[in-house]
């Protein structure tokens, strides 16, 4: 059962990308779906051909304010890595971003390459994946777009957040 607007927020963001999915020839099984409960990963797709095969991570959040990089849960990130190991199927994460109006993302093995990166005021470089309070990161520059959002999209998932109007409004200024 889906509650509160974090939770809302995800499933719509899965949705959004479960519809891309099949638009690019993927049959999407959501994981959710099956079980009322805390779940290993969002979705397994499988191509219409049955020849691929993966899982798609779905963060319905923005990039972070001062830093040009996103990331998930370590402890998720760990669960990800464990069951792409153990069960070679490959781990796509996908970032659904109403600041940036888009979908990006890419595989968990490009993702985990080491790089430096400057902070947005080029004041200091990070060495990426960087983990910070039990999350761990990745700079944006590293993700694939995937797709611009559309209007009715960003609308749906700025309803749905959390954030409060004072960083909302903040975080629109560096997008501008």
């Amino acid at each position: 059962m889906l509650n509160g607007k974090p939770a809302k927020k995800g499933k719509l963001a899965e949705q959004i990308v479960g519809d891309w999915l099949r638009e690019k020839g993927y049959i999407p099984y959501f994981y959710d779906d099956a079980i009322d409960r805390a779940h290993p990963f969002d979705i397994l797709a499988a191509s219409e051909d049955k020849k691929r095969i993966l899982i798609a991570e779905v963060k319905g959040k923005p990039a972070r304010k001062f830093y040009a990089d996103t990331g998930v849960n370590q402890s998720n990130f760990l669960d990800y890595l464990h069951i792409g190991t153990k069960y070679k199927i490959p781990i796509f994460i996908f970032f659904v971003d109403e600041d940036k109006r888009q979908i990006y993302g890419n595989w968990l093995s490009k993702l985990e390459k080491p790089r430096e990166e400057f902070n947005r005021s080029h004041t200091k470089k990070i060495r990426y994946p960087l983990i910070d309070r039990k999350i761990r990161y990745w700079p944006v520059s590293c993700m694939i777009k995937i797709v611009d959002l559309t209007n009715e999209q960003v609308e749906k998932l700025e309803e749905l957040s959390t954030r409060s109007e004072k960083y909302k409004n903040n975080k629109k200024e560096l997008f501008r």
